[in-house]
């Protein structure tokens, strides 16, 4: 699905007033750099991270394990949802729909880890 700029910008210029839809290049070069520089330093955060992670992967013996797996836990999760939707939100300034919208969407993540938790509980169950 491509859009046909040229077509609209050959109008856009005719009318008085009209800003161009095409960037200049002074512009276009300026974003190249910037995604150039952005791409670097996205490869360079990646290697410090393979070369950290590998250093511990090899001090721990080549076994990972958590500090404290119940960070991950559904129970906390919830906890935490649970906080932000009857303690975080109201004291927002956000709009009366914004914040409904949010709440409900928090609450139906909340439910979502309930039913995840009832199922893991009853497949350890059986």
């Amino acid at each position: 699905m491509s859009l046909e700029v040229r077509r609209h910008d050959n109008r856009n210029r005719a009318q008085p007033g009209a800003v161009s839809v095409r960037p200049d290049a002074a512009v276009e070069a300026q974003s190249q750099a910037f995604d150039a520089r952005l791409l670097q330093s996205v490869r360079q955060a990646r290697q410090k991270t393979a070369q950290a992670s590998g250093s511990r992967a090899s001090a721990a013996g080549g076994r990972a394990r958590l500090s404290s797996a119940s960070l991950f836990d559904l129970l906390r999760s919830q906890e935490i949802l649970n906080y932000v939707v009857e303690e975080v939100l109201p004291g927002l300034n956000l709009d009366e729909d914004i914040a409904k919208l949010t709440a409900s969407m928090l609450n139906e993540e909340i439910e979502s880890r309930r039913d995840l938790q009832r199922r893991l509980m009853q497949a350890q169950s059986s």
